[in-house]
């Protein structure tokens, strides 16, 4: 009798752990991650990427309000392809990537969306300025892999990102972001 109880037992705390294994905090596979951008110059969409960026996802699609997501990006590894343009969004009028080398969206809050997205409402950090952001993903897990899709729109005009550039038919106000993450546990 001893040796059953003692069995149900260990099974029982076993299943605990595979539990909260679950909604353990999940790790970026960075060769097939990445964080990207398309904006507007001249009339004409362009699109970009940073190539060194970090994320700490802790989230439980059972459980999303208990989540959180924090993402950090390089602004001095920007790229669009043109070596022109990149070396200009590292100057100060841009990210002043010597002053501020980094961008940072942090969440508060995390719920569930009528159509089983999700949302992410936090703070997003450019140059020193700090704004609430809020960004849209949908996650899906396959065991202990998983795909992080976020999408989310910045005004860069609300971290003074292009400072001089205020010609909206020059350069676009708006930037979209798209964050794609594959995740192990």
């Amino acid at each position: 009798m001893k040796i059953r109880v003692g069995a149900l037992l260990t099974a029982c705390a076993g299943m605990t752990l595979v539990g909260s294994a679950w909604a353990a905090e999940w790790n970026v596979v960075e060769d097939s991650s990445a964080v990207k951008f398309s904006a507007v110059q001249q009339g004409t969409r362009f699109n970009g990427a940073f190539e060194e960026f970090e994320a700490t996802i802790d989230f439980d699609p059972a459980d999303p309000s208990s989540g959180s997501i924090v993402g950090v990006v390089q602004t001095e590894s920007v790229n669009t392809r043109d070596h022109d343009r990149d070396a200009a969004l590292t100057d100060a009028d841009w990210f002043n990537t010597r002053e501020y080398p980094e961008a940072r969206f942090e969440s508060e809050s995390i719920e569930e969306a009528e159509d089983g997205a999700y949302v992410a409402n936090g703070q997003l950090t450019i140059k020193g300025k700090t704004n609430p952001a809020t960004m849209r993903f949908t996650f899906d897990t396959s065991g202990s892999e998983a795909q992080f899709a976020g999408t989310f729109t910045v005004n860069r005009f609300d971290y003074d990102v292009g400072q001089g550039w205020n010609d909206t038919s020059w350069i676009g106000q708006d930037v979209d972001v798209q964050v794609d993450l594959n995740l192990t546990q």
